[in-house]
């Protein structure tokens, strides 16, 4: 067998915990080279105290400064790992000297906002939007994500919704079933895309030069995460296709990104309401409250006509994300389970969920996956089909009228490797 070249020596060591973290702590910081049978390096350690991201560097040969081999986001007590590889490395063949595990994570405040290089790579954590708001910048050399709290939220429309939105009492009915009422818990933190993802992005995300359309992306579910033999998720998990746009982003940051799982998505345009719209509107208003409402967050037929705007031309959602209803649909990670012969998909699982991973099921044995929100065009009849509750389906392989709002999963341990990135 032939011996695979040893990339490193390596001491190691671990620093203190950041002060407003006192009550947590690094010990226990062991790092190992998988010689000869593979080149990657495992850095294993135990975090005590409170869930925590844990941020891991090493100083090589060559230059004093720390090169950053990754984070742990949502590290949780006990045993953790995370597995690196040299040769995805620029510095892969440099003889690394050490090695530091720290606690990144002191205040999650500071990390509410994190911003990814699209160019050079890498990314940065803002506690704020940048005075005068996020630029054009934002939407094309660069990809903003605003964390998401851990928590239990509630999800889906009463047939009262449906009923006030003006549908029939059948319509009504058949929305309010597929659509249910239903809570979700995620135990873990998430960050989620503000914005949906542009065709700036895209073209320099591809050829590494931004664009200036900052128009959304349409795109295929295949071309995102790449066909069901290579991606299926739930079934292969958070594997991806080597050529697909999220491998491409995972190679830039360093993250575990990938698309949001509805329920993800959902929690995240409703930014902790439970009201019709993000920014009010319940049953006992009119339907004249509904579409001024509806007009100060979205684009949709009844404001643009044909015409498609760019993103973040309206006002955010509680939470600073834009455009969470209307403008294009946004692909999910989940597959869709139909009822009958019905051509909206329903949910799979039961009424309640705790960290969901969607259904293995396909709607009359398809690849159909699920799209959340719906196109800026629905006319005034199908207004539904573009409200947060909103659950529609597509063929994966086309591009239909969908885009994505990319998500960053911070997974508890076993989640948290680096492996297969």
């Amino acid at each position: 067998m032939k011996n695979l070249k040893i990339y490193m020596i390596y001491t190691f060591y671990t620093t203190i915990a950041l002060t407003a973290a006192a009550e947590s702590s690094i010990s226990n910081v062991v790092v190992n080279q998988r010689w000869p049978w593979s080149e990657k390096v495992d850095v294993d350690f135990i975090l005590s105290g409170e869930t925590n991201d844990v941020e891991v560097t090493a100083t090589w040969d060559t230059h004093p400064a720390p090169y950053r081999l990754g984070t742990l986001f949502a590290a949780v007590p006990g045993h953790n790992r995370l597995t690196w590889d040299p040769a995805k490395s620029e510095f892969a063949g440099q003889t690394l000297t050490g090695f530091t595990v720290a606690l990144s994570n002191a205040d999650a405040e500071a990390h509410r906002y994190l911003v990814v290089d699209l160019v050079n790579g890498g990314y940065e954590y803002l506690a704020a939007v940048p005075a005068g708001g996020w630029t054009d910048e934002h939407k094309s050399s660069k990809m903003v994500f605003r964390r998401v709290p851990a928590g239990t939220y509630t999800l889906g429309e009463a047939k009262e919704t449906f009923t006030f939105l003006g549908l029939s009492d059948s319509s009504a009915t058949t929305y309010s079933t597929l659509w249910n009422p239903r809570t979700v818990t995620f135990t873990s933190d998430f960050y989620v895309g503000v914005f949906k993802y542009t065709e700036a992005q895209h073209e320099c995300l591809i050829s590494g030069n931004p664009g200036t359309s900052h128009k959304p992306k349409k795109i295929a579910y295949y071309t995102l995460r790449g066909g069901l033999d290579d991606a299926d998720w739930p079934k292969e998990g958070y594997k991806v296709a080597s050529g697909s746009v999220v491998a491409a982003l995972r190679g830039k940051t360093g993250l575990m990104v990938d698309l949001c799982e509805e329920e993800q998505w959902e929690v995240a345009a409703r930014a902790g309401t439970t009201t019709i719209l993000p920014n009010g509107v319940t049953t006992a208003d009119n339907y004249d409250v509904f579409t001024n409402k509806l007009n100060d967050i979205s684009a949709w037929y009844g404001t643009i006509g044909s015409s498609e705007p760019e993103v973040g031309l309206f006002a955010t959602n509680a939470w600073g994300l834009c455009d969470v209803v209307g403008l294009v649909g946004e692909w999910t990670l989940d597959s869709a389970v139909n009822i009958g012969t019905q051509s909206l998909p329903r949910w799979g699982l039961p009424n309640s969920s705790r960290d969901p991973i969607g259904e293995m099921r396909y709607a009359d044995g398809s690849g159909y996956r699920v799209y959340r929100t719906g196109s800026a065009n629905w006319a005034a009849a199908d207004i539904a089909k573009i409200l947060p509750c909103s659950r529609q389906m597509a063929n994966p392989s086309g591009e239909y009228t969908c885009s994505t709002r990319f998500c960053i999963h911070l997974k508890p341990l076993g989640s948290l490797t680096f492996e297969g990135l």
